[in-house]
């Protein structure tokens, strides 16, 4: 991560730190004139976070509880977020195993709320 947006990651998680951050190939208008800039996808201990900076900033997260049916489409190559009504971003172009790092991230908190 650049450090805009290592600053904007720390102005809206506070002190926690992510778990997991990855570049993801997916674009985000970000005010860049005919460029746009990447989105990153960061797993904190209770929220998915996607952002990207430019001139402007893209943030959004949401609960990693809010997101049980979260899955990679292997035909699309892009992890799908799910139920992701409450994000403007819900697909993101990844690699198969920066996708199944982040599941296992999401898995693993689901299963701890269960237990």
């Amino acid at each position: 991560m650049n450090p805009l947006e290592q600053q904007l990651l720390r102005e809206e998680t506070g002190s926690t730190e992510p778990r997991l951050c990855v570049r993801t190939a997916t674009r985000v208008d970000t005010g860049r004139w005919g460029r746009r800039s990447p989105a990153w996808l960061c797993v904190t201990d209770d929220a998915l976070v996607v952002l990207a900076v430019s001139r402007r900033r893209f943030f959004e997260r949401i609960p990693i509880a809010d997101c049980p049916a979260t899955h990679y489409n292997p035909a699309t190559g892009e992890l799908v977020i799910e139920p992701g009504e409450a994000l403007r971003l819900n697909r993101f172009k990844l690699s198969p195993q920066d996708a199944l790092r982040i599941l296992d991230l999401l898995k693993s908190h689901n299963s701890n709320l269960r237990s």
